[in-house]
């Protein structure tokens, strides 16, 4: 009999078990979240509303809370690694967190037949990072898109030189440091503000804390493929009740064993508990007085073997959902598939399909079906296209033809939309909504149309996200400020059918002249060159710093003899959450301008001490 390679010190893979990969994964989201204020603090705005961290922090927290832990639910750890991505992409907030998302969803993707060769590793680089581009509008140098990249070349670069998969990324680690320096000189923004891009700073970041968590296992882990083939022979020699152990290959490479690179606890006993069997037959106890039953290690070899067969890693678990006219009813549908795979469940609603197949050949499946209709989604090559809401056991009744939908931070901004007739409001405060939350505002309108509108152009990629995913038809107006949403509602009407209300919405977001108020969080520079100190206040009119002064009231004051005109009578202050009454401000301002009107509410906006609108 041969035995086993268990000489791994030159070894390409490694593998882990699902309690293992939790508490590394925990432990790399304490390294991320403890970096989160430095991350923060790289907002490329002086406004102080820097929060990549937090969102890229808060985007593993919500997969970790509803990530599926028992080792029970998961055929191998690539399943699980690309059960997380999706929880990741769900539980996503902002930008920064929705792109890290995609990358995660495209690494898995690849990795999920539970290869960790330095080869397929490579393959999920490319495809986490094309995942991330492809879904990013407008993608740009000098982001974290640009770190992706630069990892997939370095990581190429450097896959001839060693075997071992986290060795390489380890070493690819101070040339994306040298590449994050760089990115000012890619985007101005950044050069101006004196920083580098903070997305990208994130994604080296948490490259740190992986390497940080698995440098442990470099060079030294023995890979669970390895044992298992192990198991299955020890199983065999412990059958047979081998006399002459002494003599046999795979038994002398077990008593050679060091039991400290196995990871696995329950192989780890279960081996220790053979050696003791293969190397004295007599004496049937685990050395420690414990007696030990040799059908006993036998079985618990075999249930292991069972949870952690090798070949089903080339099983995937399938979804889709057809529509079809040609196929009457489930059972000829089944009739069709059902040769590709197990655990197969279809639910029908009228000439619509949702499937669920375990099968080796998803492409070949998708390949049949496409016969006899249209694919409106598929689990396994298109996240971004997925329904999986669309067929489910809670379909919704929709009790309205459309809806409005507003997603704010202050409460104030809140009140007033909802007075101005919007449907519902998110009101996130100060930490984005996930698109976990966002699916669910959206579907608890059950509206089968709905315009959607933020205040924050950084919650814009997690809005399209759960479009995708939610129940209705939505119609995201791409604004930015609360503002605009106040114009959009002033403009529209309920009687407007749902493609007039969207148009509509998108012709009237910069009806309404405005600019923003802020103290400046670092020293910066405004838009003629002139010098804004950490700590002043300053104006931001059409995305650009346009005065500054260290007096708050005297700002203002220089603001509205600069940006009023001729047809303006109206000046509007919104509050922020941070300031409070000021009587004295909105008297020094009507004695300063008499011949406007002044008007101020509560905004409750947490990034802009005031609002300020010009009609």
């Amino acid at each position: 009999m041969n035995a086993p390679n268990l000489d791994l010190v030159e070894e390409t893979k490694v593998a882990f078990d699902v309690e293992a990969i939790n508490e590394i994964i925990d432990n790399i989201y304490h390294y991320l979240s403890k970096h989160k204020e430095y991350l923060n603090g790289l907002n490329v705005f002086p406004v102080p509303d820097g929060d990549t961290g937090l969102n890229m922090v808060l985007t593993m927290q919500g997969a970790i809370a509803h990530i599926q832990k028992s080792e029970e639910t998961y055929i191998h750890s690539g399943e699980y690694l690309e059960d997380f991505a999706e929880q990741m992409l769900l539980n996503s907030r902002g930008c920064s967190g929705v792109i890290l998302s995609l990358f995660t969803q495209g690494f898995t993707q690849i990795t999920a037949n539970n290869d960790f060769s330095k080869e397929n590793i490579y393959r999920a680089i490319e495809n986490g990072y094309q995942n991330a581009y492809n879904g990013t509008e407008n993608p740009r140098e000098g982001t974290m898109l640009t770190l992706m990249r630069a990892l997939k070349e370095k990581y190429a670069e450097l896959m001839p030189l060693y075997d071992n998969p986290l060795t390489i990324i380890q070493q690819s680690i101070p040339y994306l440091k040298e590449v994050l320096n760089q990115t000012p000189e890619m985007l101005p923004v950044l050069k101006q503000a004196g920083v580098v891009d903070s997305g990208g700073a994130g994604f080296v970041v948490l490259l740190e804390g992986i390497n940080k968590e698995l440098s442990q296992y470099v060079d030294n882990g023995i890979p669970l493929h390895n044992l298992l083939k192990t198991a299955h022979a020890i199983q065999k020699l412990l059958k047979k009740r081998l006399k002459k152990a002494h003599k046999d290959q795979t038994a002398l490479s077990i008593l050679n064993l060091d039991f400290s690179r196995i990871r696995n606890s329950r192989l780890a006993e279960a081996f220790q508990n053979a050696k003791v069997a293969l190397s004295n037959f007599h004496l049937n106890h685990n050395g420690n007085g414990k007696t030990i039953s040799r059908e006993k290690i036998i079985g618990d070899l075999q249930e292991i073997d069972n949870s952690w067969n090798p070949e089903i890693k080339d099983k995937f678990c399938t979804e889709f959902v057809l529509e079809t006219d040609q196929i009457k009813n489930k059972d000829k549908l089944k009739e069709k598939i059902g040769h590709y795979g197990d655990s197969l469940i279809i639910v029908n609603s009228n000439n619509k399909y949702k499937v669920h197949i375990h099968t080796n050949k998803p492409n070949d499946v998708f390949e049949e079906v496409s016969r006899y209709g249209t694919l409106l989604f598929t689990k396994v090559d298109d996240m971004k296209k997925q329904h999986k809401n669309f067929l489910s056991d809670d379909v919704v009744d929709y009790e309205r033809d459309k809806s409005i939908f507003c997603i704010v931070s202050g409460k104030g901004f809140a009140d007033i939309l909802k007075n101005l007739g919007a449907d519902d409001i998110l009101c996130y405060g100060k930490n984005k909504p996930s698109v976990n939350q966002l699916v669910k505002g959206l579907n608890n309108l059950k509206a089968k149309n709905v315009i959607a509108a933020s205040d924050d152009s950084d919650i814009l990629m997690a809005l399209k996200y759960a479009a995708s995913l939610c129940k209705a038809n939505v119609h995201i107006v791409e604004s930015d400020n609360p503002i605009s949403l106040i114009s959009i509602m002033m403009s529209i009407s309920k009687d407007y059918d749902i493609q007039t209300t969207f148009e509509t919405a998108m012709n009237n977001l910069e009806n309404i002249r405005f600019c923003g108020i802020a103290q400046s969080s670092r020293d910066v520079l405004a838009e003629d060159g002139t010098q804004v100190h950490k700590g002043d206040f300053f104006a931001v009119y059409k995305k650009k710093i346009v005065l500054s002064n260290p007096s708050k009231n005297q700002l203002l004051t220089n603001v509205i003899e600069k940006i009023v005109s001729n047809n303006n009578n109206l000046v509007t202050l919104y509050k922020g959450a941070n300031i409070k009454n000021d009587e004295q401000l909105i008297k020094l301002l009507k004695d300063k301008f008499p011949s406007l009107d002044f008007e101020e509410y509560y905004g409750g906006q947490l990034n802009y001490l005031y609002y300020i609108t010009f009609e």
